[in-house]
């Protein structure tokens, strides 16, 4: 299969048993992390926000939150969400991989968009993400985490919209 035979099919949402409007879902199957133990400082210090990290083991970023797409990045490897209840969440797919400008993402979910968590936001090839040499991690930043207070529901393997954190 090409490359771009890979991202001509159309992603189906996921949807959690019971969609809950305090929780920050499992945005990619994977292993969750606390934020802390990310590779760049930038995202461990918290110094942009609080949150948790996914290393991904699919291909499909998934919405964490139901809101609103508030911005695309042209390079395809983060985008931020306005969920309905008021988080900035910031959603970055790989340490530095905006070096990689575009190759290896292709954005699903466009700005402006509603979104229901589970809605899918872009397809990433993670093989090609190590294989240029990049630290695949997705992080998941609450941008104002003073306007509530975040507690970790996860650890270890996870799967796309399981429940990550509370709020």
């Amino acid at each position: 299969m090409n490359w771009h035979n890979l991202f001509k099919k159309k992603t189906p949402a996921l949807r959690p048993q019971i969609l809950k409007d305090n929780v920050l879902y499992v945005p990619a199957q994977g292993t969750y992390l606390p934020l802390d133990q990310v590779s760049d400082p930038a995202f461990a210090s918290k110094s942009m926000g609080d949150g948790f990290a996914i290393m991904p083991e699919g291909k499909i970023l998934y919405a964490p939150v139901s809101g609103e797409v508030a911005g695309t990045f042209p390079t395809g490897h983060a985008l931020t969400l306005k969920s309905e209840n008021g988080l900035e969440i910031l959603i970055h797919v790989g340490i530095d991989t905006v070096e990689l400008n575009g190759r290896g993402f292709e954005p699903i979910a466009q700005q402006g968009q509603q979104i229901t968590a589970g809605d899918p936001l872009l397809r990433f090839d993670l093989a090609a993400i190590r294989k240029a040499g990049y630290d695949p991690t997705i992080m998941v930043i609450v941008m104002n985490p003073r306007d509530v207070h975040l507690t970790p529901l996860a650890e270890g393997s996870v799967q796309a919209l399981d429940e990550a954190m509370q709020f």
